[in-house]
């Protein structure tokens, strides 16, 4: 992976070219009654797959779902390829990174390594807080925290978010999932995203806001930085979106106000 833009034309072929899998009769079901989910100013917060994405109130409505589709079409992609995030992170974020730096974005591979936990338990929500509070500002860490609260929200009311984000992210004993926080600065959008990966004796359905003891989970965590270039990417919007038609309502869902 580069942090050199490639052209649009390569960006546009290469994303010509990317297939998507077949969505399960479940979700075709639901998708065909369920329309897109709108994007609106101001700070907010979706679900894109095993992606939690938080937006600062500078990030435009435009934006906001151009990251949302191109991250879900970039998660759909690594699948059709055949990566398997729970069994194996590192390649499923690498195609994933790999999709996105050739549509418009620039960036680096996310390495994992293993979170050196100090206490006896361990929440993996304060994990998530602990590893961002590393790639973030303050205001922005609160605006993810906000993001946190509401994902909780949805959890305990068993919202069609946290279902999504919940049945994208865990198997029985273990899981991958990932954070990011989304800035606008002059019409460039950075996302400052973690991946995280835990592997355990079992998986709670609240999985985030569960207790662990520090003897009985893994937890492996990495970071990177993504910038959307603009101008490249608005030679591939049409046909992210083209396809992304099928699977966005099913596959993309805002959280509860922040």
């Amino acid at each position: 992976m580069s942090d050199q833009s490639i052209s649009t034309a390569d960006a546009a072929a290469f994303a010509q070219a990317l297939k998507v899998p077949p969505m399960p009769p479940k979700l075709r079901d639901a998708a065909a009654t369920t329309a897109a989910v709108q994007q609106t100013t101001g700070e907010s917060a979706s679900v894109v797959g095993n992606s939690m994405v938080a937006f600062t109130a500078d990030v435009s409505p435009q934006h906001k779902d151009d990251l949302l589709n191109s991250f879900g079409l970039a998660q759909l992609s690594a699948v059709a390829q055949g990566a398997d995030a729970e069994a194996d992170p590192v390649d499923y974020y690498r195609k994933v990174v790999k999709v996105l730096t050739n549509i418009g974005y620039t960036g680096q591979a996310i390495n994992f390594a293993k979170y050196a936990t100090q206490t006896a338990t361990v929440r993996i929500d304060q994990v998530v807080i602990d590893i961002m509070a590393a790639l973030v500002t303050g205001p922005e860490l609160e605006i993810v925290k906000a993001a946190l609260t509401a994902l909780k929200s949805s959890a305990d009311a068993n919202g069609a978010p946290w279902q999504l984000y919940h049945s994208q992210s865990t198997s029985d004993t273990n899981g991958s999932f990932s954070i990011g926080l989304a800035n606008e600065t002059n019409n460039n959008v950075a996302v400052k995203l973690s991946a995280f990966h835990f592997t355990g004796n079992e998986t709670a359905t609240k999985f985030l806001w569960m207790s662990y003891s520090s003897t009985s989970v893994d937890i492996q965590q990495g970071q990177t930085t993504l910038v959307l270039n603009d101008s490249v990417y608005s030679g591939v919007r049409n046909t992210v979106l083209k396809k992304m038609s099928s699977h966005a309502s099913s596959y993309i869902d805002n959280l509860p106000e922040l």
